[in-house]
């Protein structure tokens, strides 16, 4: 039997690859100085300890790290999983054989990616000398609850997603940003998801930034709450906060080819108003805008050959033997002529204590 303080609890792991070799990184943190205290908040910064080990493979770099640790390293306490996009584009082989084949390591950790370096990633701390279990690593449905754009996933939401026929895979992006947040006149980095890396059928795709997805959080059952600015002339005239989308997907199998019919109802609140208008426009230009986005979504998902609206998994749980008829023939295409119908009804439940006119 080992005491607590006798053992290395890693509590977010990373994968890079370059040039041939695996790099891991584990983040430590000393769970003393984390537990409750008196005051509420330390005094003093928690200390965050990174390590880095490299191989040709995964486990041989966890073997490297081994050897300066000291003492043994738990891997049972592990929240977070980040993989760099050089480590995607790899393949999910090596990575899979980390994340399962360790019987200490779950499935409910948060899986990312991310373009940054990953030492830099679990650097960062979150406000008031807080660990990092309350920054957006350990805890990124805290801020989704708030503003829903991009939907954290858990490892066992990805590997449930990734042998799904014909779905999308959607990694959040993990990025350090330096431009919201300043400590005593000098910028402290924070995290963010500023994007998603996609896999298609299980097979990596690419990026995309979150301003070329801009339609997926309406297509989202998880979405909890999201802005939604409308605008004329480019000016901004009414903010409004959109919720919980019901999201309705009709496929129509003719012949070798498919179209779909995407149906949004979404409610919501009034934020703020620039400009008078009544609440029946208001409706009629969010459900506008909110189509627009979501085409646009859908387009930017074609030029990297992925599915972003889950149409084509729509058909296979709906009409699974015109799906198995259609794949047996040479597979599914979609194209902007796929996507025949978008159709959005905003219901605005209040708006503010004064009402527009």
């Amino acid at each position: 039997m080992k005491d607590i303080q006798d053992v290395n609890y890693l509590t977010s792991i990373g994968i890079d690859y370059a040039n041939g070799q695996y790099t891991v990184y584990g983040q430590l943190l000393d769970f003393s100085s984390v537990a409750k205290m008196e005051s509420g908040k330390p005094l003093q910064p928690i200390p965050v300890w990174v390590g880095q080990g490299k191989g040709e493979t995964t486990i041989s770099a966890v073997n490297d790290l081994y050897r300066t640790s000291q003492m043994r390293i738990f891997f049972g306490q592990i929240f977070a999983v980040v993989v760099s996009e050089n480590a995607l584009r790899k393949g999910l082989k090596e990575i899979d054989e980390l994340r399962h084949r360790y019987y200490e390591m779950r499935y409910t950790p948060w899986f990312f990616g991310t373009t940054e370096p990953l030492d830099q990633v679990f650097e960062v701390t979150p406000f008031f000398n807080l660990s990092p279990l309350m920054s957006l690593l350990a805890q990124p449905q805290e801020s989704y609850k708030q503003e829903s754009v991009i939907s954290p996933l858990t490892s066992r939401e990805f590997v449930s997603d990734i042998h799904e026929p014909g779905k999308a895979t959607l990694l959040p992006s993990l990025a350090i940003s330096e431009r919201h947040w300043k400590k005593d006149r000098s910028r402290h980095s924070m995290l963010e998801m500023d994007g998603v890396f996609i896999f298609q059928d299980g097979k990596y795709q690419g990026r995309l930034g979150v301003e070329s997805i801009p339609g997926l959080r309406w297509v989202n059952p998880n979405t909890q709450r999201s802005p939604l600015i409308i605008r004329s002339s480019g000016k901004p005239q009414v903010a409004l906060s959109l919720e919980n989308p019901k999201i309705k997907i009709i496929p129509q199998a003719n012949g070798n080819g498919v179209t779909y019919t995407v149906d949004v109802k979404l409610s919501g609140n009034v934020s703020e108003v620039i400009q008078p208008m009544s609440e029946r426009l208001m409706e009629e230009k969010a459900a506008e805008q909110v189509q627009k986005e979501i085409q646009k979504t859908f387009e930017n998902g074609l030029e990297i050959h992925s599915d972003l609206l889950q149409l084509e998994h729509a058909l296979y749980r709906q009409q699974n033997k015109d799906w198995k008829r259609i794949y047996s023939e040479g597979g599914l295409n979609l194209t902007t002529e796929s996507l025949q119908e978008i159709k959005v009804s905003v219901k605005l439940n209040s708006a503010g204590k004064l009402k527009a006119p």
